[in-house]
């Protein structure tokens, strides 16, 4: 009689579906032509629990690109796949994106929002998360000028109005918004207005040195069909991150944490604080000192949405243990340019 009691307690017990881990996203001007990617690669390295990055002004030579996945991936001990934009020249979009949660469906490129051959177009790549939710998430480095931001945001509403998805948008979108006030400028106005919504960081912290609490980076979200929670910051809020210096990007990253069941996210993940200086590889602790590996296999690149990308972002990150003589060659050069600008930068100063 009691197995039978027991039995139909069970039966009668509602089922606790297991809760999904929100989904970090960070968007971070990386400044390639002012900065180190050695030095990013290690911001990235040392930070905790994000998913997503959307990277914007990467250069495409000398092993940037596959140095900061190779940077995320050693960092959270998992493997990251990337996709890099096709357009800017030298300065990039690059999505980093963990492959135990995300898989990659499809890409593309917003070409009306690209209104010169010099600029990187808006870069969306479609992921399912967990192997549930659908979005699209968007990487921007927009103009300055303000009337070509304004175009480039009417494009990308345009462009949003079609989508089916929820889109995360991340990246420098150069609205120049005080962060206490956040009213926005005419360009954010167009996406506000076509159902944009700004995740707002917590506190109010300006995104770029020497401007002040002038807002340049934004996370936006978009939510047709869903029930999204967002929560944001600014990271390295303090004050010691500004000036930067030549190894080191002027913009402050911005990380958001979403929930797919329109839940209030809890802020997780984290970035290292920044030092008065940058650090570098050697003046990390003995168990730290591992730099990030410079070659990796290309991905495959999925050739339509909805398709599992087989083999996409598959390869291992190569041994640290083992990294060819090549690899160390190239190591060495890269912190012998950084002491050749230290130096420059002592003789510089002031007796």
């Amino acid at each position: 009689m009691n197995r039978m009691f027991l039995t139909l307690v069970a039966l009668w017990a509602p089922t606790v579906s297991p809760v999904a881990a929100p989904l970090t996203v960070v968007g971070f001007n990386v400044e390639a032509g002012d900065a180190s990617d050695h030095v990013i690669a290690l911001q990235l390295e040392k930070s905790l629990g994000v998913d997503l990055w959307g990277l914007a002004d990467v250069w495409d030579e000398g092993g940037w690109p596959d140095r900061l996945r190779a940077g995320a991936a050693i960092g959270e001990g998992s493997e990251f796949g990337a996709v890099l934009g096709k357009t800017g020249g030298d300065s990039r979009l690059l999505v980093l994106y963990r492959q135990n949660r995300l898989q990659r469906l499809a890409e593309a490129e917003i070409m009306e929002a690209r209104l010169s051959s010099r600029e990187a177009a808006p870069l969306a790549v479609h992921f399912r998360l967990d192997d549930e939710v659908e979005f699209w998430f968007l990487v921007v480095n927009l103009a300055d000028a303000r009337d070509r931001r304004i175009r480039q945001a009417e494009a990308l509403a345009r462009w949003s109005a079609h989508q089916t998805l929820p889109v995360v948008a991340a990246g420098t979108f150069n609205f120049g918004v005080d962060a206490e006030s956040g009213h926005p400028d005419a360009a954010m106005e167009r996406l506000l207005m076509a159902g944009w919504q700004w995740i707002r960081p917590i506190e109010p912290v300006g995104t770029v040195c020497g401007s002040g609490d002038r807002v340049e980076d934004f996370i936006f979200l978009t939510d047709p069909g869903g029930d999204w929670g967002a929560r944001a910051q600014v990271m390295y809020s303090q004050s010691n991150y500004c000036p930067d210096s030549g190894r080191t990007s002027n913009h402050r990253p911005v990380q958001a944490n979403l929930e797919t069941a329109g839940k209030e996210p809890v802020i997780t993940g984290s970035m290292p604080e920044r030092q008065i200086r940058p650090f570098f590889p050697g003046e990390l602790e003995p168990g730290e000192r591992t730099e990030p590996a410079l070659t990796i296999v290309p991905e495959q690149t999925p050739s339509h949405a909805g398709a599992h990308p087989e083999g996409a972002g598959s390869d291992a990150l190569p041994d640290p243990e083992n990294r060819s003589r090549a690899a160390l060659l190239r190591r060495l050069q890269a912190l012998e340019a950084e002491a050749r600008e230290l130096r420059r930068e002592i003789e510089a100063l002031p007796d």
